[in-house]
């Protein structure tokens, strides 16, 4: 069994590995489209029923032209009944959980891999698996929504826990502490915000996302996401200040109250969903990890 596992270890499973991530990916976008709250829906749909259909004409899809990321590419983007547009985004889903499944298997699996049995390092590479899709749906989840849902990160912190009594080196409080430092520091942000600026900061949804994060990297990871997601989102942030700078400014002549305001008071007003810089950070921390403490240890 060992010898077969082996071959997991060879470019063949990297192959596999991304190729594990464009099926993951699909179905990702699956989630990432019908989880979300609507009007007509405000529970969310399904993720089994009804089968894959273009939301334009209904037309079920065929089997043929459902295969990540190919499909895309020789559809050129088009339902294949009515024409109607396909969004670059289920590409890019698709894409980016297969580019990060194979990521997760060279930090396992592969030469990035740590010196653990085989056995360790097949299980840590289905927890990385598994953590960077729950992020991947979050983040688009986020992007579109400005939600966090309670139906995907609570039922993922329980089973990133869960895994931890099998990984070696927790301890049965590690993910508990993480958790609640997780779901403590941001409510407590947001409270202070709160008091202070009369409106919204941190919600508690980046709360149970960090909370997620404890629950499988401790209470470091949560610093690390915390901190890294405020890094990463303040560039983004100073970015798209400058950019907007250099746009020419709007007729000064005109009336309207919010044409007249400069762009950095615009930017200031606008609420940008913060669950995305966490998971950037949280999946750097995931992979990075494992090196991190290492160096500490050759060099204490």
């Amino acid at each position: 069994m060992q010898q077969e596992l082996q071959v997991l270890t060879t470019p063949v499973g990297l192959v596999f590995a991304v190729l594990l991530g464009l099926l993951w990916g699909s179905f990702a976008n699956v989630c990432i489209y019908r989880w979300p709250p609507t009007d007509e829906f405000p529970k969310g749909r399904s993720v089994v029923r009804p089968g894959s259909h273009c939301s334009a004409c209904k037309q079920p899809i065929a089997w043929y032209d459902n295969v990540p990321l190919f499909s895309y590419l020789w559809l050129r983007g088009k339902c294949r009944a009515c024409k109607a547009a396909f969004s670059p985004r289920y590409l890019l889903v698709e894409a980016l959980t297969g580019a990060l499944f194979g990521v997760a298997w060279w930090f396992t699996l592969g030469t990035g891999g740590t010196f653990d049995t085989l056995n360790v390092r097949l299980l840590w590479f289905v927890v990385d698996a598994a953590f960077v899709f729950v992020m991947v749906v979050v983040t688009f989840i986020d992007l579109d929504t400005m939600l966090i849902l309670n139906k995907v990160v609570v039922p993922a912190g329980i089973l990133f826990y869960a895994v931890t009594f099998a990984l070696p080196g927790y301890s049965w409080q590690d993910g508990l502490i993480g958790a609640a430092i997780g779901y403590g520091v941001p409510w407590l942000i947001g409270e202070i915000y709160f008091r202070i600026k009369k409106r919204e900061g941190l919600g508690l949804g980046d709360g149970a996302l960090l909370a997620m994060i404890g629950a499988l990297l401790g209470w470091r990871g949560v610093v690390v996401s915390l901190f890294g997601g405020s890094v990463v989102g303040s560039v983004l942030g100073i970015a798209t200040l400058l950019v907007a700078r250099r746009q020419p400014q709007d007729d000064p002549e005109t009336d309207s109250e919010t044409d007249s305001e400069e762009p950095e008071a615009t930017l200031m007003k606008t609420e940008l969903p913060f669950g995305p810089f966490l998971a950037i950070a949280a999946v750097f921390y995931l992979f990075a990890a494992p090196w991190i403490q290492l160096h500490f240890k050759l060099y204490s």
